[in-house]
């Protein structure tokens, strides 16, 4: 091969291989953005569970969360049939409930998640209100789970009784906002 010829040889392999770089390099490129991007994104928050339930001779208040979805389901005495209630049983049957159920933006359960953390309710002790074993009271009952923890806190309501933890009756307090908001 002469010189001319090895040196048209080499341009026209340049030629080739310049016309890959680019493609080379905007490969790489496209590749390490994507990953800067997919890095930037929030990350998937926490599997997330709550349940509120609360049952009386005239109530029946049963808040459940999962995931996105709100559920309420509750009793309504629009006939009066409890009005003048004294038994010991409920004046309501299963048939008397109602439900609602709506969705949550990422925001109030973030909201949620946020105001269990900071009220310490995932520390709480299992049992409050102080009820000595047979006495009757009101049982409040609310289960939490955060991804893999899981915390229920039940609230004994009877005269006398200690007084509600501040964390379970503001996590209730904000889930009545909630239903209120969305339903009401």
């Amino acid at each position: 091969m002469t010189t001319q010829s090895l040196h048209m040889a080499k341009r026209k392999q340049g030629s080739w291989l310049s016309g890959i770089e680019p493609i080379v390099v905007l490969f790489i490129s496209i590749l390490v953005l994507s990953g800067c991007l997919h890095g930037e994104t929030s990350p998937e928050p926490p599997a997330f569970s709550l349940h509120f339930l609360f049952t009386a001779e005239t109530t029946y208040e049963n808040i459940e969360i999962h995931n996105s979805r709100l559920i309420y389901t509750f009793f309504e005495d629009v006939e009066n049939k409890c009005a003048h209630w004294v038994y010991q049983t409920p004046c309501w049957t299963e048939a008397d409930l109602k439900t609602k159920e709506t969705g949550l933006s990422e925001g109030e359960i973030n909201d949620l998640i946020d105001l269990i953390r900071q009220t310490g309710f995932m520390k709480l002790d299992n049992t409050y209100g102080g009820a000595s074993p047979g006495q009757r009271f009101y049982s409040y009952n609310l289960t939490v789970q955060i991804g893999g923890e899981k915390k229920e806190v039940i609230y004994q309501s009877f005269p006398g009784a200690d007084p509600m933890p501040e964390a379970f009756k503001g996590l209730i307090d904000k889930l009545y906002e909630l239903v209120k908001g969305k339903f009401q």
